[in-house]
């Protein structure tokens, strides 16, 4: 093959890459966190979207999946009439165990950014704000999963980590700190159990329940939220319904939690 019709071939295939890409991510916000080196690839991209409620905010995604078998989740949440913004971006290795995340955001005007590194048994939690720093060990023990609230996303690792083969109730521990509050979250546990697997327009969804348990950071109660999330064949996030208050769907699968409503009990 020459020269011109080597050059040919490969601005094709080039050309049919981006063309997925933009498929799957049609509409999506890159976040500044975003990075792909060579031989990764991009996963999934979308826009899961709250609506209604004091919770609205749209959330774009994006999913790379590293040439060693990790998996990097970049995002960008805009709060309801753009009343804030905010950046995450969630580390995981090839065995869908989270070990950092960073945040970029702001409270009270003030920028803000946020480092979460796990090395269990234990984390470390960096806030900084303009010229203050502080450090907050938290347990890791004997692992954790990572989540940056307001973000749907890191939840949806659970249906990854959940072992269909042994069943029932299995319990995931976390830890967190807010990217519109500045509170942390040091010792948060979620329960998650399957429900069922349906088809929903020819494609395999299925649905998990799960209540997640914290202590509040600012009174020390105990107290306890259900969730279900909605997943696709291949675990990509469709949606996520909070006891009917706080509806999320991903752009194109509106009407997933009528097809199969979300089970509380």
């Amino acid at each position: 093959m020459n020269i011109l019709a080597q050059t040919a071939v490969i601005c094709l295939y080039l050309l049919s890459s981006v063309q997925v890409v933009a498929a799957q991510g049609a509409g999506v916000v890159r976040s500044s966190l975003f990075a792909i080196e060579a031989n990764d690839r991009i996963e999934d991209a979308g826009v899961l979207t709250v609506a209604d409620g004091p919770f609205a905010r749209t959330e774009a995604f994006e999913v790379v999946r590293r040439a060693d078998g990790g998996r990097v989740v970049t995002s960008v949440i805009t709060g309801s009439k753009g009343s804030y913004r905010a950046e995450g971006r969630w580390e995981f290795d090839a065995n869908e165990q989270a070990t950092s995340a960073v945040g970029k955001t702001s409270y009270n005007g003030e920028p803000v950014d946020i480092g979460i590194v796990s090395a269990p048994p234990s984390a470390t939690v960096t806030i900084s704000v303009g010229d203050v720093r502080r450090f907050v060990s938290a347990p890791c023990d004997p692992d954790c999963l990572i989540d940056m609230a307001p973000s749907a996303l890191p939840m949806f690792t659970m249906t990854r980590q959940y072992s269909r083969q042994a069943g029932g109730n299995q319990r995931f521990r976390w830890i967190a700190q807010g990217l519109t509050q500045d509170q942390t979250l040091l010792k948060g546990h979620a329960d998650i159990r399957f429900v069922r697997t349906e088809l929903f327009n020819g494609k395999e969804v299925s649905q998990y329940l799960f209540v997640e348990t914290i202590t509040k950071p600012d009174t020390g109660d105990v107290v306890s939220f259900a969730f279900n999330l909605w997943v696709d064949g291949e675990h990509r996030p469709l949606a996520f319904d909070t006891v009917g208050s706080t509806l999320g769907t991903r752009d194109g699968y509106e009407a997933i939690t009528m097809e199969m409503p979300a089970i509380f009990d």
